[in-house]
């Protein structure tokens, strides 16, 4: 029970931050700095603290050689203060990068996906039911109600005797998986990141 209310107040969070920052860049408003991202030792994806808090969500990126793999990253640095006064404050935080749309997706029972890379730099909030990606490096994340997951693989290339290239999603479960998805803007004429937890730079 509390790590389903755990998993709710991290995909709060994350949703109040879109929100804040939908069409915003990562200098924030109001004056409060960006949010700051640090690599992460492990998951699974959430809150990893509350006060401050920081939310530790999961990336699929590519590095050089075009190898996608899986990692954790802590989204820190959340203001303290009204976000729309006189309610009382609570945490705030805009994470780096710049809104280009906001979408629903819902994966039947039985789904998988065909190995691709994601069409762009894009957060994957989980709503309901599982769903997991299997990297090309075989690494598996698999993730659940309110867990986050930042995708940017884009610079995936071929690997290994059968090709794959970035991912294969898999519904996981009884349940269909529901998850709201928010794409970046990518940075013009910009190369993909092979940093895993530098979303802005993507």
């Amino acid at each position: 029970m509390m790590r389903a209310k755990e998993a709710g107040r991290a995909a709060a969070l994350v949703l109040a931050s879109v929100a804040c920052g939908a069409g915003a860049r990562a200098e924030g408003t109001g004056g409060e700095p960006p949010m700051t991202i640090a690599p992460a030792p492990s998951g699974p994806a959430g809150l990893a603290s509350a006060d401050p808090p920081a939310l530790r969500y999961g990336v699929l990126y590519a590095d050089d050689r075009g190898q996608s793999h899986v990692q954790y990253c802590d989204l820190k640095n959340f203001v303290f203060k009204s976000y729309a006064p006189p309610a009382a404050p609570q945490f705030v935080g805009i994470p780096p990068g710049e809104v280009k749309s906001i979408s629903y997706a819902v994966l039947p029972v039985g789904y998988v996906g065909a190995w691709h890379a994601a069409p762009g730099p894009q957060w994957v909030i989980t709503l309901s039911g599982r769903w997991s990606v299997e990297a090309t490096d075989g690494s598996v994340l698999e993730q659940g109600p309110g867990e986050v997951q930042f995708n940017a693989d884009m610079g995936s290339t071929p690997q290994g005797p059968e090709k794959h290239v970035g991912h294969l999603t898999r519904q996981v479960g009884d349940v269909p998986n529901v998850q709201l998805i928010v794409s970046l803007k990518k940075p013009e004429a910009a190369a993909p990141s092979t940093e895993p937890c530098q979303p802005a730079s993507r």
